[in-house]
């Protein structure tokens, strides 16, 4: 704490006016990140498009998080790792909330995709959101020895990361029968 008071240049006790604990800091920008999170995905599915382009647009906002809010994604992806899971803190109750957000706002527009024939009716949305949002994170942020190998054979992070995206599109996509 008396790091975080030196660095921001107050006295060590005016922080703790306002958190108990360096794991209270933390939560709050975890929170902070969640909610620009959150605001990104609610923006990218109010457009009148199709349940599928609507979910294409829920993976270029998570790739956008990761691009242009990178220490918030960071601190956000650690929180996922359940250090903090015991933490008493008052930010706990939204940070949960703003959680499960994704997976809901994410079967949200795949059951709108499957209403409006964009989406294959077999899919379990909840388990395509699962699966994609856990996929994501390996995706949007590999590892190094990933990223070397598809530059080794003329692949681009950026071509990579679309190429994602057209698969998921067309696992998910409904497409007429061709006889």
């Amino acid at each position: 704490m008396k790091n975080i008071a030196d660095e921001i240049g107050v006295d060590r006790t005016t922080i703790y006016l306002y958190f108990k604990n360096k794991e209270d800091i933390y939560l709050a920008i975890v929170l902070r990140g969640m909610r620009i999170r959150d605001k990104l995905y609610k923006e990218s599915v109010k457009s009148e498009k199709s349940g599928l382009e609507k979910f294409g647009d829920i993976g270029k906002a998570y790739f956008k998080f990761y691009k242009n809010f990178p220490d918030y994604y960071e601190v956000c992806i650690y929180f996922d790792s359940q250090r903090f899971s015991k933490v008493n803190s008052e930010h706990m109750p939204e940070i949960i909330e703003l959680k499960r957000e994704p997976i809901k706002i994410m079967c949200e527009s795949l059951e709108e995709g499957i209403n409006d024939g964009s989406i294959r009716a077999e899919i379990n949305p909840l388990k395509v959101a699962l699966f994609i949002s856990k996929t994501a994170m390996n995706i949007v942020k590999p590892d190094p020895d990933i990223v070397e190998t598809l530059e080794n054979k003329g692949i681009s992070y950026e071509e990579f990361i679309e190429d994602s995206f057209d698969m998921w599109r067309h696992m998910l996509e409904n497409t007429p029968n061709k006889s």
